[in-house]
């Protein structure tokens, strides 16, 4: 389930590369049409063996021993490694070209790098983006099952990955542009960007994106410095005012970011 050469998904994949960022472009291509059933299908992930499969070649990337670190804090840190692939093709999409992709959690694949890494997600031939406009549709679609998958795998808390997703789809819509996002309520309010340009505030009120983020900074730890050799997220940490992150196992070190996380 490694990624091979890169795929262009039809018309709408090669369109959203051409607008992604300088900043956002390791993720250029974090989607493609599914060719071959090269991936894992998401749902597949439900089953304990193939996700602890997947978890393991995640570890083994990371140089991290079986049974040595917080199950929580690695699958955690998977997540952000999964949102973002995920989160920049279809933040383009929404804010760049007004459209949505077809990125349904039960008719989407993934494939892995060769460190185990979520690289790509595969969409097969001739699905649909879902009737809910904007960013709504990914949180109900997608990240809603994604977030209650973690939950099962390992007992960790939803509003972790809730503000993983939260903190990477953020950080997206900025690199694309405030003024571009906020020209598109239906992303804007699902952030919480509750402005004059997104004055519904029931909707960013209601949205599990909005609720994980304060003034910028998490709500809930992610807990990644639990794993060996993983800084702590810096400044957007909920507890770096009180000297430690992650429980407070060990102080911050440095201000490396955990938006778009690095390959």
């Amino acid at each position: 389930m490694s990624a091979g050469p890169a795929a262009a998904m039809p018309d709408i994949g090669a369109q959203v590369a051409a607008h992604v960022p300088a900043s956002l472009g390791t993720y250029r291509d974090g989607v493609a049409a599914e060719t071959g059933g090269a991936g894992t299908p998401l749902v597949a992930l439900r089953d304990p063996a193939v996700f602890d499969a997947t978890l393991a070649a995640f570890a083994a990337g990371l140089g991290v021993s079986p049974g040595t670190a917080d199950r929580r804090a690695l699958v955690s840190y998977w997540s952000q490694f999964y949102l973002a692939p995920l989160a920049t093709p279809v933040m383009t999409a929404l804010v760049r070209l007004g459209r949505p992709l077809p990125l349904a959690f039960a008719t989407t694949s993934l494939e892995l790098d060769a460190a185990g890494r979520p690289a790509r997600f595969l969409v097969r031939p001739g699905a649909q983006a879902g009737a809910r406009a904007g960013l709504a549709g990914l949180v109900e679609d997608h990240l809603r099952p994604f977030v209650e998958l973690c939950r099962a795998q390992c007992g960790i808390a939803p509003r972790v990955i809730w503000g993983n997703a939260a903190v990477i789809l953020d950080y997206v819509a900025r690199e694309l542009g405030e003024p571009e996002t906020l020209a598109r309520p239906e992303v804007a309010t699902c952030l919480g960007w509750c402005t004059e340009a997104a004055r519904d505030g029931a909707a960013c009120t209601l949205s599990p994106l909005a609720q994980a983020l304060r003034d910028r900074r998490r709500r809930t730890c992610c807990l990644r410095q639990r794993l060996p050799g993983v800084a702590s997220c810096g400044d957007l940490c909920p507890l770096r005012e009180s000297g430690g992150c992650c429980g407070g196992d060990a102080p911050c070190e440095g201000d490396a970011p955990c938006g778009v996380t690095d390959r």
